[in-house]
């Protein structure tokens, strides 16, 4: 729904299902630290067939992409002599076979996926490299939303969570009454004299220390929230 209103989405998984799968536009695979595909997800398969490797019918792409990985499946080990370099050596890594990655990775570099991915990373750099010059307010952070609507937004939101958390509030309340009626009680009939001020001045700074302290209370909402905001 998000990607519909023109969002768009980076999403690391490892092994979704296929339902999962075909929602994915552009499809980037790992291994090792090294790239073995970057491109149109609806063109993996096709491509991995160019090199060599056929999924099996009713087989779900992201399993087979991680099986030719890890050299599991039926396609590798047949063309695993053919793709194993002279040396015997082999250095695994979770369970990966870092020769097979190596092959992947070489035909990948090869490939016109890999070239076209290059050209326009290079249109890029050109890019930057004439706006080099700018001043320093490239480095500041910009927003894609003024203050006042993000104010709106957020604002919105917090009314929200009052709504539908309404104990939390009515127990706010409730304890600001009882504080309030507790602090009037003590300093009920307070005469204009001397004595009278300093207890004014006393009542003034309690009422100031408790709500700061209660602010403290809102540093919870941060912890909250912190992960969800992340």
């Amino acid at each position: 729904r998000l990607s519909r209103r023109g969002r768009t989405i980076i999403f690391s998984i490892h092994q979704p299902r296929y339902s999962i799968f075909k929602l994915f536009d552009s499809l980037t695979l790992l291994a090792l630290g090294k790239v073995l595909y970057h491109g149109p997800a609806k063109h993996a398969l096709e491509y991995f067939s160019s090199i060599g490797y056929e999924c099996e019918p009713f087989n779900n792409p992201a399993d087979f992409f991680l099986d030719i990985i890890n050299g599991d499946s039926t396609a590798v080990a047949a063309s695993k002599e053919d793709h194993r370099p002279v040396d015997t050596g082999k250095v695994a890594e979770d369970n990966v076979d870092s020769s097979v990655v190596d092959v992947l990775h070489q035909k990948y570099l090869n490939s016109s996926l890999y070239q076209s991915t290059k050209e326009a990373l290079q249109k890029v750099e050109l890019g930057r490299g004439s706006k080099k010059t700018v001043s320093k307010q490239g480095h500041e952070i910009t927003y894609a939303n003024g203050f006042l609507t993000q104010l709106y937004w957020v604002s919105k939101r917090s009314l929200k969570n009052l709504i539908r958390s309404p104990q939390a509030s009515i127990a706010q309340i409730a304890v600001t009454i009882i504080l309030a009626l507790v602090v009037g009680a003590i300093f009920f009939g307070v005469k204009l004299d001397r004595s009278g001020i300093q207890n004014r001045v006393g009542s003034l700074f309690f009422v100031t220390t408790n709500q700061c302290f209660s602010s403290v209370s809102a540093i919870e909402l941060f912890i909250r929230d912190k992960k969800l905001f992340v």
